[in-house]
């Protein structure tokens, strides 16, 4: 009975994933807004629960703690931009990228949390992997580490994509090993398949994505959205078409920001030949600027301006969409594969008022998030977050039991348990 409910679980999540694609397909923003304003924060908290009462798959019983102060740490800087505070811990945050550090530094302590029990070795180690981890993403090497894939892997996917597909595959996989379900092995071959239609085989219209007026301002969010990964993502693998400033705009402000890199461009004279060439390209004629007699990019060249430069390269092109598109299947299906096997995995057994205090305090959020999303955001930064950080033990014995799992299978043979002893 036990693994005919499983098998029956497993098609319901197949099921499920084409409901999302469909969803996905017909509205991927606001598809993605709706799943992480209303079943994204009870995600959180049921989860957070969870793993309490599995002492978050941690050898040592306060491990959990380190993570959680880190969630604590980056959730005060993060309101604090995001409210404009001028505070010290934020200008120390930025000054010394604390935020790339301690969250690189909890996921691989993480994986001494879940497989070391001796609180020597952790404490040692964890000393020396902070050191390691301080001086590789120190911002003296900030502009070698922004091209590199490996560091923006785990600075920006980690948290997002990563956590809520890759990791959520991983789980996934594991349980069908583990239980040798047939039926599991398909919802994971559904789950790679479905997605990789869903982008790159259904046509996209990028003027037909069914886009409201809330949908781009939720979604950008007062500049505390999602807006922001989208553009890191296509500008990191360089899905973005490169625009570069014209005369028009150099007239327009011809003045670079020190943040971007490049020096003061100084006021000059407009000559009577530039007004026929308003649209060209720019090209800059200080010998000492890196772009000398070549066009600026006008990303570079006007950072003040990234909403209307990337907003249509997010909202409205073919790359855009597509990655719109898997975003929102990821984002939607990893809480409903949450909510779908509440039988298998049992969140919900927990004290009464605990229950009750996670009703409350979901219905809450999604007070914040009806009445303003970017509020929302901002309020619910630090459940979002944290839950991430608590869940990486979990990652990491997941990865390790697909090892254990796939060597036994390798070397038993792929045998289903009986389900009458």
């Amino acid at each position: 009975m036990i693994l005919l409910k499983e098998d029956k679980i497993n098609y319901i999540n197949i099921g499920l994933m084409l409901i999302t694609a469909a969803l996905a397909f017909i509205m991927p923003f606001e598809t993605f807004l709706f799943a992480y304003a209303f079943l994204g924060p009870l995600h959180y908290l049921t989860e957070i629960s969870w793993l309490h009462d599995r002492q978050y798959f941690s050898k040592g019983k306060y491990d959990f703690l380190v993570l959680l102060i880190i969630g604590i740490l980056l959730s005060i800087a993060a309101f604090a931009s995001d409210f404009g505070y001028d505070w010290e811990i934020y200008k120390q945050f930025v000054e010394l990228n604390l935020f790339d550090k301690l969250l690189v530094f909890a996921l691989f302590a993480s994986v001494l949390f879940a497989l070391v029990k001796n609180l020597i070795i952790k404490v040692i180690t964890i000393a020396f992997l902070y050191v390691f981890v301080a001086g590789w993403l120190s911002p003296e090497k900030a502009t070698q580490n922004d091209s590199n894939t490996l560091v923006f892997a785990l600075t920006s996917l980690v948290p997002t994509l990563i956590h809520v597909y890759v990791f959520t595959g991983l789980f996934m996989l594991y349980g069908a090993l583990k239980s040798r379900s047939k039926s599991g092995i398909w919802q994971i071959i559904g789950f790679i398949i479905i997605p990789i239609i869903l982008v790159f085989t259904i046509p996209v219209n990028p003027q037909g994505n069914n886009l409201t007026g809330y949908g781009e301002n939720a979604y950008y969010a007062k500049g505390n959205g999602f807006f922001m990964t989208n553009v890191s993502i296509m500008n990191h693998f360089k899905w973005i078409d490169e625009k570069y400033m014209t005369n028009r705009q150099y007239l327009d402000s011809f003045v670079l920001k020190e943040s971007s890199g490049f020096p003061m461009l100084e006021k000059k004279r407009i000559k009577d030949s530039l007004a026929s060439k308003l649209s060209a390209a720019y090209l800059v004629e200080n010998q000492d600027n890196e772009f000398y007699q070549k066009p600026i990019p006008l990303r570079y060249a006007l950072p003040t301006n990234s909403k209307d430069y990337f907003w249509n390269s997010v909202f409205f092109s073919t790359i855009g969409i597509m990655l719109m598109r898997f975003i929102a299947f990821a984002y939607l299906y990893h809480y409903l594969n949450w909510f779908s096997k509440t039988e298998v995995i049992r969140w919900h057994k927990v004290p009464k008022v605990r229950f009750i205090g996670v009703v409350v305090i979901w219905l809450a959020s999604c007070g914040f998030y009806l009445y303003d999303y970017s509020l929302g955001l901002s309020v619910l930064f630090f459940l979002s977050f944290t839950h991430v950080l608590l869940e990486f033990p979990l990652n990491i014995v997941s990865i390790v039991g697909i090892g254990k799992e796939g060597y036994s299978i390798v070397k038993n043979g792929f045998k289903p348990l009986n389900s009458g002893s």
